[in-house]
C-alpha cells in the first residue's frame, strides 16, 4: 500500500500545484480560528521564515521542498489573513446612539416594499467623536417613494446600533462578515433624507450612477416581479424581488440565478466572444491573416469588466470575473481555456485578495461546483462519450436530434454534478436541501442560457442608443418562462427538506474527500470517497443544545423530552426562526411558542415543561424573590442586586450583565444531569468568538438587535 501511494503521488507530480490554494486555505482558516487577533509583524515573520526555508529546501535539500511548500502556503494565507484585517479595519460602534447623521450615500438599493437600503459614509455624527465614528454605516430607509443617488451627502436623523452578536454560540457571525467591509454599524432612518451636495464628479460616483440609472430604467421599462428578477441578472440588485418569488426560486434550486456569478458571466462573456469572432469572421481578410479569436477575446474581456462595474462588484461577482478573465486571458497565450489550474489560479487570487471570502458560503459553492464539473468532464469516460463519431453522410437527418439530445444530457450532467458538489455547502450554511432542484435548473437553464442572458447582452449594447426595449420584452418573456418553472417546481409536495446543523469537522472530511477526487486523476482519486462517506456518516453527529438563551435575555428555548425545542417567545423572530433552522424544525416560531407550557401575570412567565428545568422569565425585580424558591433557572433582561444573587436558590440565574459579558449561550444537559446544573455543559458567543477585532469588548451594554434583519449569507448557487 506505501508503494502504491508513493508511486500515484509522485504519478501526479504535474497536479500538486493544484493543492497550493487548498493550503493557502488553511492558513486562512487558521487565523480566522485563532482565538486573539495575532500581531501583523508576527504573520509576517512567519511568512519570511517560511519562504526563507522554501528557498533553502528547493534548492539544497530537496526531500524537505515538499514540506516547505506546504509550510510556505499555510504562511501566506496566514499573512494575507492579518493584512486584509489591518487594511480594512475601522472603528465599530460601540453604543446604541440616536441624532443626526451626515455622510455620503456609497449604495443604495430598493426593497421590495418600496424602502431603501443604504450604505453611508458618515461625515459627521451628532455627539460622537469623530475617531471614534465609524467608516460606514448601513441604514433601513422604510420611509416609501425616497430616492437617493450613490454619491451624494445627505444629513437624516437615525437611530444606529452596534453589528449584532451570533444568535447563538457558533452561529453565523454577521458582525465579523460586515467588518470586512468596513461597515461598523446597523440601523434605521426616520426621517427623509435631506440634500446637502451633489455626487462628485468622479468615475466611481459615475458608475454608481450608472448602475442606478440601468437598474431603474430595466425595471420599470420590464415591469412586475420579472422587472426586479431582469434588474438583479443585469446590475446585482436583489432587494425588490418579493419574498414570495425568492422562495419560489430557492425551494426550486434556482436561487444562484439571481446572484451574479459563473452562470452569467461564462454566458454574457461567451456570448459575446462568439458574437465578435462571428463578426469577425463576416471579413475574409481578417479570418485568415489575423488572430481573430484572441481579438474577441479582449472584447469578451471587456464587456465583462464593463458587466462587473454595473454589477456592484459583488463578493461573487467578482470571484466570477477573476475566472473568467484567466479563460479568455489562456486564450490570449494559447494556453486551455478551461482547467482545473486556472481555477485554482483564481482561488489564489481570491484568497489572497479577500480571504474572509473563505468562510462564505458563496465561496465554497461556487468552487466546489466549478471544480466539480471540471474534474468530471476531464475524466476519462466522459471524454469519450463526448468525443464521439459524428453520423455518417446517409443520416444527417439525426444530427439535430443529436445536438438537442447532448444539449438536454449536458445540462441534466451539469446539473446532476454541481447538485451534488454543492448540496453539502448548502445543507451545511443553510440546513435545507432542495430535493427537486435538477427538474427546476433542467426547466429552467435552457431558457436562462438561450434566451434570458443573451436578450440582457442585447438590450446592454442598445441601451445608449434607447433602442433596447425589444430586446428587455424578450427578456421579460424569457424570465415568465423561468418563474413559471420555480413556481411549479416548489408547489411539488416535499420540495423543500430541512435538516440540522452539521459539525465542522464533517464539512471538513467531505472538502478534503471531494478535493481528492477532483484534483486527482489516476486510480487513487478514488480514495476521496472514504472521508466523503465518513464525513455524510457524522452529519448528524453533532447535538443541539438543551438550553438556548439569547443575546438580549428576551427569549429562550428548551428541548423537551421529544426532542423539539420550546420557544418562551415567537420574538425576537430572525432569532426564533434561526434556532428552529439550525434544528431542522419545519415549525414556525410561532408554533413553537404556543405549546400551552406558559403561566404568565403581570410579574413575569414561567415554563413549566415535563422533566425539563423550570424557566422563569421576571419583567422587575419584585418578581424574581419569588421565582427563586420555585425555578430551576432565571433569565432577567435587567441587572439583578449581588445581594440578591447569593440570596437566589435557583441553580442558574443570568442577568443582563451575564449576557453583557457573555452574549448568547447555550447549555447541553448530560444524561441523567437535569437537576445537576454544574454539569451542565456551557457555551457562550464571546468564548466561541474570541478576542477579534470584530467583537465588542464589553465598553458598553450591548443594545437590542436593529430592526433591520441581517442578510446571512449569500445566496445558494444551487
Amino acid at each position: 500500500m506505501a508503494a502504491y501511494l508513493r508511486t500515484s503521488f509522485f504519478a501526479e507530480s504535474n497536479r500538486w500545484f493544484l493543492w497550493s490554494p487548498v493550503f493557502v486555505g488553511v492558513g486562512v482558516a487558521l487565523y480566522f480560528a485563532l482565538p486573539v487577533e495575532p500581531y501583523l509583524t508576527l504573520s509576517l515573520a512567519a511568512l519570511a521564515l517560511a519562504s526563507a526555508l522554501f528557498a533553502v529546501a528547493r534548492y539544497r535539500l530537496s526531500l524537505l521542498a515538499l514540506p516547505a511548500a506546504i509550510l510556505f502556503c499555510v504562511a501566506l494565507g496566514l499573512a494575507a489573513s492579518s493584512v486584509r484585517a489591518a487594511l480594512v479595519a475601522a472603528p465599530v460602534l460601540q453604543s446604541k446612539w440616536s441624532g443626526t447623521l451626515t455622510g455620503r450615500v456609497v449604495f443604495a438599493e430598493l426593497s421590495a416594499k418600496g424602502g431603501l437600503s443604504v450604505t453611508i459614509a458618515p461625515t459627521a455624527m451628532q455627539r460622537l467623536d469623530p475617531a471614534a465614528m465609524p467608516v460606514r454605516v448601513r441604514l433601513s430607509v422604510r420611509l416609501k417613494g425616497v430616492e437617493l443617488q450613490p454619491g451624494e451627502t445627505v444629513r437624516l436623523r437615525a437611530s444606529l446600533l452596534p453589528p449584532p452578536d451570533p444568535v447563538e454560540p457558533g452561529g453565523f457571525d454577521y458582525a465579523r462578515q460586515i467588518w470586512f467591509q468596513s461597515i461598523g454599524a446597523v440601523g434605521f432612518a426616520y426621517t427623509v433624507p435631506e440634500r446637502i451636495a451633489p455626487p462628485p464628479d468622479d468615475i466611481f460616483s459615475g458608475l454608481a450612477r450608472l448602475r442606478s440609472a440601468i437598474t431603474t430604467h430595466v425595471r420599470d421599462t420590464i415591469g412586475g416581479p420579472k422587472g426586479a428578477v431582469a434588474a438583479a441578472l443585469i446590475t446585482g440588485e436583489q432587494r425588490a424581488i418579493p419574498a414570495d418569488t425568492v422562495e419560489d426560486l430557492r425551494i426550486a434550486g434556482l436561487t444562484h440565478v439571481l446572484s451574479i456569478s459563473g452562470l452569467h458571466m461564462a454566458l454574457f462573456g461567451g456570448t459575446l466572444f462568439w458574437l465578435a469572432r462571428a463578426v469577425l469572421a463576416l471579413i475574409p481578410r481578417l479570418a485568415l491573416y489575423y488572430p481573430i479569436k484572441k481579438w474577441a477575446a479582449v472584447v469578451a474581456i471587456l464587456g465583462t469588466t464593463f458587466y462587473l462595474c454595473i454589477s456592484g462588484f459583488g463578493v461573487a461577482t467578482n470571484r466570477s470575473y477573476i475566472m473568467i478573465g484567466l479563460m479568455f486571458l489562456s486564450i490570449l497565450f494559447d494556453r486551455p481555456a478551461i482547467s482545473m489550474r486556472n481555477v485554482a489560479l483564481a482561488a489564489l487570487i481570491v484568497l489572497l485578495w479577500q480571504p474572509e471570502t473563505l468562510l462564505s458560503a458563496s465561496f465554497h459553492m461556487s468552487f466546489a461546483a466549478v471544480v466539480a464539473l471540471i474534474g468530471f468532464y476531464e475524466s476519462p469516460l466522459i471524454q469519450r462519450l463526448m468525443n464521439g463519431e459524428a453520423p455518417k453522410d446517409g443520416l444527417l437527418f439525426l444530427v439535430p436530434i443529436r445536438f438537442v439530445g447532448r444539449h438536454i444530457a449536458g445540462i441534466m450532467l451539469t446539473t446532476t454534478v454541481a447538485g451534488i458538489a454543492t448540496g453539502a455547502y448548502a445543507a451545511f450554511h443553510f440546513d435545507r436541501v432542495a430535493l427537486y432542484s435538477m427538474a427546476g435548473n433542467l426547466g429552467a437553464l435552457p431558457v436562462v442560457s438561450v434566451v434570458i442572458m443573451p436578450a440582457a447582452l442585447i438590450a446592454l449594447i442598445l441601451m445608449p442608443f434607447g433602442l433596447d426595449d425589444p430586446a428587455l420584452w424578450v427578456m421579460g418573456q424569457g424570465i415568465d418562462v423561468m418563474l413559471a418553472v420555480a413556481h411549479e417546481v416548489a408547489s411539488w409536495e416535499g420540495a423543500d427538506r430541512m435538516i440540522a446543523a452539521a459539525p465542522m469537522a464533517a464539512l471538513i472530511a467531505v472538502t478534503f474527500g471531494g478535493l481528492w477526487l477532483a484534483l486527482w486523476q489516476t486510480s487513487w482519486r478514488w480514495l476521496g470517497l472514504l472521508p466523503v462517506a465518513l464525513g455524510f456518516f457524522f452529519w448528524d453527529a453533532g447535538t443541539r443544545p438543551d438550553i438556548l438563551i439569547d443575546r438580549d435575555g428576551k427569549l429562550a428555548a428548551m428541548r423537551g423530552s421529544d426532542g423539539l425545542l420550546t420557544l418562551t417567545s415567537a420574538r425576537p423572530a430572525y432569532t426564533a426562526e434561526t434556532w428552529l433552522r439550525r434544528d431542522g424544525d419545519m415549525r414556525t416560531p410561532k408554533d413553537a411558542a404556543n405549546t400551552g407550557l406558559k403561566t404568565c401575570d403581570a410579574l413575569g412567565c414561567v415554563w413549566i415543561i415535563p422533566n425539563r428545568p423550570v424557566i422563569a422569565m421576571p419583567k422587575s425585580l419584585a418578581a424574581v424573590s419569588d421565582d427563586c424558591a420555585k425555578a430551576d433557572i432565571i433569565i432577567a433582561n435587567f441587572g439583578l442586586p449581588r445581594r440578591l444573587r447569593k440570596t437566589c436558590k435557583a441553580p442558574l440565574v443570568i442577568d443582563r450583565f451575564d449576557l453583557w459579558r457573555n452574549g448568547a449561550m447555550s447549555f447541553t444537559i448530560p444524561q441523567g444531569e437535569i437537576s445537576n446544573s454544574e454539569n451542565w455543559i456551557r457555551h457562550t458567543a464571546r468564548n466561541e468568538r474570541g478576542d477579534r477585532p470584530w467583537v465588542l469588548t464589553g465598553k458598553s451594554v450591548r443594545q437590542p438587535t436593529p430592526r433591520t434583519k441581517p442578510a446571512e449569507t449569500e445566496a445558494p448557487p444551487q
